[in-house]
Parts: structure tokens; sequence; C-alpha cells
């Protein structure tokens, strides 16, 4: 057996039915009709048709027991669940704070029971200025390498802001929550992007940037075979398909897929980046079996050393890096190319294959490796029944470890070779390098140099036309840089698709004038064109662009045809709550806050925005609630400290402003307009 098919017999075992279906199978095995589509034996795969639904991992598991039963025990299966205390690898007992430096602020998690929660506060002394609570209601990571979590407001998912380090046995702040001085504190959304790899698959509410109707507990069977409910009807109607001789086309079997397929499956998740869908596609879209690159394309930047500093999810593109991959993907080498599978059984836990199974793959290609004898380290006669399916392919082995010479060495091959390593993105943690290569083998030029930037790589498809490569630099300064030179590379590529005569350009056009500042570029677009593309983001700028020379009444348009296509869009909403105040529509305005906050009472932008529409409309007291509940959830927002301190000092309670003006200038002390009013207020008291 070579090593590509002992790891895919894992995915090829004959079905087997449990006594209960056997007799389902009896009941229904006359309701199929010969005018019935029989997808099993069809040549196109069930999953694949929008008729197919998601049944969850239970339906799986009542004919696929023991891969159920290893799956929820794997790190996949525990990659999401609901935030009780014994389903937490966290420490919760006597834990000491957490403090972000940027901000002064603490976090303290503590259970209650089984219920887990954080407390986020702020201290003068004794004295505690600020204090929130949240109550967590998912947990995310296996406990691996991390458990964060996430808050649940009326289907509004948001990251809670500090994470369990598992490797370190340590609380610290979540990923990304102070990188250069930002803490998104409870603000950061959970997109169906993010669902997308985190878990099985959701309902998300379309047009609403993280409102979920439905959230599974954990990656699924689904997840890599597909929706399963045209495979479970079929079986139940006694369709059964002899797959160790046939595909079963009513599911996806990855076993069964091409090379480029299989390592597609694992790339959906495994190669992380800027992710840039193809036209059409939504972040769920995408079915196992499919070329990924029909889906979406990844881009990531190549630095001096990307040798060394690389992201936690970046797998298969390291992958891609080591002599071993390249060389069997050669159509010459009568090797069978390596993918995930050959090393790894997605149904099981990793700390249950153990070191030696993975050992054992590199030892059928490199002549028996540890405790062979003298002759078989050095030259290995790759043939036939050795594991590389070649016939007399030579290969020269390398490994010079003196134990590993001696034949005594009793560790793991990729402990040398693919050795544990930190992530760029993620602090605490140490992963498999699956760059697989000769220790001491690496350059040291330029090591350490993540300062500049030399192209930014395509990672799933290689070739992507001029459109997507100008999406890739839009996306990338989005998300992980302000650097103008990524917005200057995409118009460079915006210019060549526009020369090469690609279509759908405009709402890229409109982007990039958006990221620039060129609202007058996107008013003459939104003015001079006829046929702008229906996306509620492209919208939202064109809104945006009339709001800055305050035509806001042109403004109010465009938002409205943002929110009509994504109603439960909270910033859309927002920004129409805005442009009416704005217009003097001020009830309207109030109406539009009113239906933010019932979706979403934390929702601390509309708490401030209605405020001040309140307060447009004469309404004191229920601006000064607005404004004071919106900095009990976020008690350094800008806006509602300065509007509080302006409804203070306009009704004469000069000794409540002058706190929050202080707070203010220390907080903001770019803003001269802070230091001139508090002035006038100390020289006149």
């Amino acid at each position: 057996m070579t090593r590509f098919q002992h790891v895919k017999s894992l995915f090829t075992s004959p079905v087997l039915i449990c006594i209960g279906l056997v007799l389902i199978l009896l009941a229904y095995s006359g309701c199929s009709t010969p005018e019935q589509k029989v997808w099993s034996t069809s040549g196109s795969y069930a999953p694949w048709s929008p008729d197919a639904e998601f049944v969850g991992i239970e339906a799986c598991g009542a004919c696929h027991q023991s891969q159920h039963d290893s799956f929820v025990r794997s790190q996949m299966g525990r990659s999401f669940r609901h935030a009780e205390k014994d389903l937490s690898d966290a420490k919760w007992e006597d834990v000491q704070p957490i403090r972000s430096d940027f901000d002064d602020l603490y976090y303290q998690p503590f259970s209650r029971g089984e219920g887990l929660f954080v407390r986020e506060y702020r201290l003068s002394g004794k004295d505690t200025l600020h204090t929130r609570v949240e109550r967590i209601d998912y947990i995310v990571g296996s406990g691996q390498h991390t458990n964060s979590h996430i808050y649940e407001e009326n289907g509004f998912l948001y990251q809670i802001p500090i994470t369990w380090y598992a490797q370190d046995g340590k609380w610290g702040l979540a990923p990304k929550f102070q990188k250069e001085g930002n803490n998104y504190r409870f603000g950061r959304v959970i997109t169906e992007e993010c669902m997308a790899c985190h878990n099985g698959q959701p309902k998300f509410v379309k047009g609403s940037e993280n409102r979920f109707e439905f959230v599974p507990e954990g990656i699924n069977c689904e997840k890599c075979h597909g929706p399963g409910s045209i495979h479970t009807e079929e079986k139940q109607a006694g369709i059964i398909v002899d797959i160790t001789k046939e595909i079963d086309f009513s599911i996806v079997n990855p076993g069964k897929l091409s090379p480029e397929l299989q390592l597609d499956v694992c790339k959906r998740c495994h190669m992380q980046g800027v992710t840039v869908l193809a036209e059409g596609e939504a972040a769920l879209d995408w079915r196992p079996g499919k070329a990924l690159a029909s889906h979406e394309n990844v881009f990531w930047p190549r630095q001096p050393d990307s040798t060394t500093h690389f992201i936690m999810a970046s797998h298969p593109d390291r992958l891609a890096m080591s002599s071993c991959f390249l060389e069997s993907w050669k159509p010459t080498s009568g090797l069978n190319p390596i993918t995930c599978i050959t090393c790894h059984d997605p149904h099981s836990p990793i700390e249950e294959a153990g070191a030696d199974l993975i050992s054992a793959t590199c030892v059928n290609c490199h002549g028996g490796g540890v405790g062979a004898s003298a002759a078989q380290r050095v030259q290995a006669d790759l043939g036939p029944g050795s594991g590389s399916g070649s016939s007399g392919v030579r290969k020269v082995l390398v490994c010079t470890d003196p134990s590993v010479v001696a034949g005594t060495s009793t560790a793991a091959c990729a402990s040398c070779h693919m050795p544990l390593s930190s992530s760029t993105d993620i602090p605490n943690i140490r992963i498999t390098d699956h760059f697989i290569r000769v220790p001491g083998r690496l350059s040291q030029k330029d090591a350490g140099d993540q300062t500049r930037f030399i192209r930014l790589a395509s990672l799933i498809d290689p070739n992507p036309n001029s459109h997507v490569r100008a999406e890739g630099f839009l996306t990338y300064f989005e998300q992980f840089t302000d650097r103008p030179g990524m917005l200057d590379s995409a118009k460079v590529f915006l210019d060549r698709a526009t020369r090469q005569g690609l279509q759908n350009l405009l709402p890229s056009w409109i982007r990039l004038w958006h990221l620039q500042g060129d609202h007058a570029s996107v008013r003459q677009a939104a003015n001079s064109s006829g046929d702008l593309a229906p996306d509620a983001w492209t919208y939202y700028r064109i809104g945006e662009a009339f709001a800055d020379v305050a035509e806001f009444e042109t403004a109010i348009f465009w938002y409205q045809k943002a929110v009509a296509l994504g109603k439960d869009h909270l910033r859309f909403n927002d920004k129409l709550g805005v442009a009416l105040t704005q217009a003097g529509r001020i009830q309207e305005a109030i109406t539009v806050y009113d239906e933010i906050l019932i979706r979403n009472p934390l929702f601390e932008n509309g708490l401030n925005n209605r405020g001040f529409a309140r307060l447009m409309d004469q309404d004191i007291e229920g601006a000064e609630i607005d404004f004071k509940a919106a900095l009990a959830l976020s008690p350094d927002m800008e806006l509602a400290l300065a509007n509080l301190a302006s409804l203070y000092l306009n009704t004469n309670r000069t000794d409540l402003a002058i706190p929050i003006l202080r707070q203010l200038i220390k907080k903001y002390p770019l803003n001269p307009e802070y230091i001139r009013i508090f002035k006038i207020i100390s020289e006149s008291s």
C-alpha cells in the first residue's frame, strides 16, 4: 500500500448501515420513482445542487458512528461551542487582570456557576471610573493553541477582547486587539467569512455585517463533504453504491478527488490572508470538490524574511515551499502528490495519531529513515511496494544527525525538519511549520526584515486577472495596513484592467477613490453612470462622498439604497441616521436610531447619534440619557464625550463639563478646540 493509498483508505471504507436504519431502508425502498434523479450514480455531485441542505453531524453519525465519535474529539470537532465552564480549557479562578496599556483598561475573566464572563474596568487610584460586564456566549478554538470568545446580542456576534493561550497557560489580549495601539474592545464584528472557517455552516442574515439566525457548534462532516441532505435521503431510500468500486456522487468524498481538489478542501480555511471573492460569490457559498479558484483568491505579501515570518493559517503555502512537495507533484517523479491527507486524518485528533505515524510517512520516501541500516539511509530504491508508486526512482537521503546515523534516534522526523515556530499574527503560540527542510540551511540574509514590501503573492490562482489583483491590494490596505503604496498598486492594476476591457470595474474604482479620500471622483462617477452594480458597499461609499460636501439629501438617497440591500447592517443604518439629522429630518433620524437600538441595544454609535438627534429636537433629558449610555459602553468615545460636555455647558452645568473636558484633552491632545473651550471656562469661573 502506498502512502497516498494508506491515507485515502480513511475516506473510502464501505458505508456501514446501523441496524435501526436497515428497517428504514426497507420501508423506503419503493419510494424512488423512475423520474426521480438518482444522484449517487449521476456523475455530478449532489452537494453542489441548490436543493442540497445541511443536516448536521448527528445525521452523519447515524451511519458513520466511528468517524463521528473520533471527529468530535478532534481539533476541528472542538472548534466552536457554547460557553460553559466545563467546556472551556481556560483557568477561571483567581485570574490576574489583563491590562491594555494603550487605553488603561483592565479585563478580568470570571465564572458564575457554568456561566463565563469578562469585566472591563478602569481605575483611578482606588476609585473605579468605568466598568462593563459581558457574558461570553461562545468559545472558539479547540484549546490546542487558544480559546477565543464571542458574545451575542440579538444575533449580532462580536469578539470578546481576551484570549486563553493554552500552550503558555495564560490569559492575554486577543490577537490584533493591541496591535499598533488598537483595542477593538467589544466592537470587533464576527462576519460570515470568520464563521465560514471557524465553524460549521451557519444561517447568516443576508445583507448584515455580523448577524446570524443560527450558529452550529463546531466544524462538522459537511465542511469537507458538503451538505448531506440528498445523501441521507438516498441512503434511506435504499440507494447504495459500492464505494470500493465507484464514486458515490450523493456526497463529496475528498479521498476520491484529484490531488488539486483535495488540497482545495484544506486551503479553504488553512490558506488565509487577504480574501477576494469571485464575482457573485458569498463567503459561505463554496462547496467541497469545486475548484477553490472559482470561489476566491487569497493574497499575502512577500517580504525579505517571508521564510521565517509567516501567519498561522498558511500551512499549504508553507508546504508548497518544500522540496518534498515540489518533487512529488512533478509528473515524471513517479510519486503520489503530497496533500494534507498524506499525513493527516481529519477524522481524528492530532495527538491520537502520534508522531510515529507521521514519521512513517517520511520513511516511505526516505528509505527506512529512523532505525534503518546505514545502507538504507544512504541510498534507497523506491520501487514498487516501497510507498512511492514509482518504478526504480532513486533518492539520496541527507539526514546526518548522529543518532539517526547510529539508528538510535527516537525523535520524530518533523521535530527537526518541520520545527515548532511562532506566527506573526497570533502571539503566545507555537505551530508546526509545514515548510519541510534540512535544518540550518535557511539563509539569514535580511532575517527579521518585515518592513520592505516585495510583492503581493497570489496563493490560490497563480494567474489572477488585473481586476482581482487590484481588489487584493484594496483589501490588504483596508484590513492590514495604511501604506498609500497599496492604493497606488491597486490603481495600476485597475488601469490595466480598464485597458484590457474587463467588465464591472466601477465598484472597484469607487472603492479606490473612497479609500484615497477622492470624493469628487466618486460623485462624478455616481452622477454620470447609469449602470452601477447593486452593491451595498458601493452605495454606502457614494453616500459618504455626497455627505462630505454637505449634499445630505443626495447622501440620504444613496444610504437608503445601501440599507435596502443591508437592512441589518448597523453601520449603514447609522450613516443614514446621521445624514437625516444633518438634513434636518430629525424625527426620521430618531426613528432610524430607535430601530437600530431595538436590534442591538449595545450599538454605541447609535446611542450617541440618537442622543445628538434628540438634542436637535430639544429633548435634553433624552439626549443626556443616550450620551451617558454610550459612554457606559465606551468610556473614551470622543463624540459622546464632546456631546455630553457641550450639553452640560449649554445647560449651565459647568462643574459637570470640566472633568469631561479634562478627559478629552488628555485622550485627544491634538484637538485644539478642547483646550480653547477649557481655557475660556477656566478664565470665566
